[in-house]
């Protein structure tokens, strides 16, 4: 070998060396890289509320950004369902779909069935939700490579708001992390064409479908490509608000981990967020128009300071109205002016609400003779106007229901059964087909972190009373409802009626019954609830009121005070705090901490 040629073959040499180096760099710096997570998101196609994929991909965005027990990530988001410059894509380790579908799938446009495609071959995770699992018009087959299973036209189906519940296949997915049961409203698909040859798909997660005859069918499944490729199908999210239940959305974020490469947390995503409910029974007991002279500055300070707790919502356990219409034309009469009065103050307030079902709701107690045949006309007015959730047991619909919020269930009970006791044809009482649908609603929502019931009467006693006739549940603490709550796991039972603060602790349940009596009492009170995952806050807040001494205008006898208002002495101090207290949860534990104030007895009993 010349020496020309010798130093050609050392410089060739020193070069390959120096491109296999600048090589094993590029490739330990990209396992070391954040994944890369691509959200497409199309424009809303639906209305406010329903297929609001914009709106879902900044949540879902933000709750793996926020989540405290998930590495770095970089998300990016691609509106109007496709990326402005494909190659993007290129670089993602996942691409997540949440579009519409069939001839409004992104993905019929030339060109961009091959994109993915390609993509997928290089081991790209892919993931649709949704509308987003029904391919455009010849891309099954593709669909059936990618993830395993798509919906088919003319053999899958649909069933807008139906409720099913939801539980998980016991088979140790990595999806199934942290994750539990649940019932959401959602326009659910099912009976998804599935891959008859290997690799298959594997069942995560199913339902009780259809209504009628129902069976367990696949909502959510995951499909390892022979490419080393993940992909996943998800059938809900056609409502925004179902993002907004911790179980629900837990299940996708692990799936987009999965379907990323990325280990998912042993626990799931931790996404809860905390957030804040305030309770304000007998509010406000009244018939009032809206405004209201010499009441509404009152109201609108009471409602105002509310308001800056910055709830999600706020809990009524009834008496909204002081109710004591004495035949059906007033009753239809009267409902139409003072229940939309009633809920146009809690809209101009900026307030979402959950309202109970009260004694005042159906004229007061007590109910003897032909009084207790308008009861149930009295109900109907109540679900016509208020419009609670329609989930509960029959002919109680829109008067006993539940709803999910982040990581708890909130069921609220109609205490107000037929039977004939000292109260005259109804008693406070949750027996027979309601005790059996309270059961089942925690037996189908084992998600969740917490469980809270609210009912107009208390349960335990004695408890402070500015009201001479208040109501109790029969039986008390041998009950079968309080038996239930403490069985079941319940933490907190919030009631009113008796319009004063009373906190008491037994059976592992919270009872408090506070509220206020504006016209009568000489205070008025609510609640805030802080929930940040195994931990409920709790804090009372109480004012002064003012009351006149001249009489407001109502149905029947009975007539509160005129002018409520709230000195500038009182003013300046604003709402005090009388009690707080911490419930903690901390693994298969539950604790009453921190108790102050009102709060002091009940951590003691």
């Amino acid at each position: 070998m010349n020496k020309g040629t010798f130093w050609f073959y050392a410089a060739a040499t020193v070069a390959l060396a120096c491109i296999v180096l600048v090589g094993c760099g590029r490739d330990e710096a990209a396992a070391d890289a954040p994944k890369k997570i691509a959200l497409i998101a199309a424009a809303p196609s639906h209305g406010e509320g329903h297929h609001d994929w914009d709106q879902d991909a900044l949540f879902i965005k933000q709750c793996l950004q926020e989540a405290p027990n998930v590495e770095d990530l970089t998300i990016e988001i691609h509106n109007d369902g496709w990326p402005k410059n494909p190659r993007d894509l290129d670089s993602a380790d996942t691409i997540v779909f949440l579009t519409d579908g069939a001839g409004e799938h992104p993905l019929k446009e030339p060109g961009r069935i091959a994109r993915i495609d390609k993509l997928a071959k290089k081991g790209k995770g892919l993931m649709f939700v949704h509308w987003a699992i029904h391919p455009p018009e010849g891309a099954a087959p593709k669909f059936l490579e990618w993830t395993g299973g798509c919906y088919e036209s003319g053999y899958s189906l649909n069933t807008p708001d139906t409720s099913p519940p939801v539980s998980l296949v016991d088979n140790d997915h990595p999806v199934s992390r942290g994750c539990a049961g649940y019932v959401a409203v959602d326009e659910w698909y099912f009976d998804i064409r599935f891959r008859r040859d290997k690799p298959h798909a594997v069942p995560i997660m199913t339902g009780k479908l259809p209504p009628r005859n129902p069976e367990d069918k696949v909502l959510a499944w995951a499909f390892e490509r022979n490419d080393g490729g993940r992909g996943f199908g998800f059938t809900g999210g056609h409502y925004h608000s179902n993002w907004h239940i911790e179980p629900f959305r837990k299940l996708v974020l692990n799936a987009i981990l999965w379907t990323a490469g990325a280990e998912v947390p042993a626990g799931g995503v931790a996404s809860a967020k905390t957030w804040r409910f305030v309770s304000i029974p007998d509010f406000v007991n009244v018939d009032l128009a809206y405004p209201q002279p010499g009441w509404e500055d009152t109201l609108d300070y009471v409602l105002k300071a509310v308001k800056a707790e910055d709830p999600e919502f706020v809990l009524v356990a009834g008496d909204l109205v002081m109710g004591r219409w004495p035949d059906k034309d007033s009753i239809k009469k009267y409902a139409a002016i003072y229940y939309p009065a009633w809920i146009k103050r809690m809209q101009d307030h900026g307030l979402k609400y959950y309202t109970a079902l009260g004694d005042h709701e159906i004229g007061d107690n007590p109910w003897h003779g032909e009084k207790a045949k308008l009861v149930s006309y009295f109900k109907r007015q109540f679900q016509k106007y208020l419009q609670m959730p329609l989930n509960g047991p029959l002919r109680m619909r829109g008067t006993a229901f539940y709803f999910i919020h982040e990581n708890t269930l909130f069921i609220a009970a109609d205490v107000f059964e037929k039977g004939n006791g000292p109260k005259g044809g109804i008693i406070p009482k949750v027996t027979g087909d309601q005790l059996k649908w309270f059961k089942q609603v925690i037996a189908d929502n084992p998600g969740v972190e917490h469980i809270v019931v609210m009912a107009h009467t208390p349960i335990l006693g004695p408890v402070k009373k500015e009201s001479s006739s208040g109501l109790m549940l029969e039986g008390g603490r041998e009950s079968p409802f309080w038996q239930a709550m403490s069985k079941h796991g319940v933490d907190l039972y919030l009631c009113g009626e008796v319009h004063a603060i009373t906190c008491t602790h037994a059976d592992d349940v919270l009872q408090i019954a506070h509220g206020g009596l504006f016209g009568y009492n000489p205070k008025v009170n609510y609640l805030v609830g802080t929930i940040s995952g195994d931990q409920i806050k709790l804090e009372l807040k109480e004012i002064e009121i003012v009351n006149s001494g001249e009489k407001l205008w109502q149905v029947g006898t009975n007539r509160p005070q005129e002018m409520v208002s709230i000195t500038d002495e009182i003013k300046q101090k604003g709402f005090v705090t009388v009690g707080t207290a911490t419930l903690d949860k901390p693994g298969s534990g539950k604790t009453l901490t921190n108790a102050t104030g009102c709060f002091e007895v009940a951590v003691g009993q």
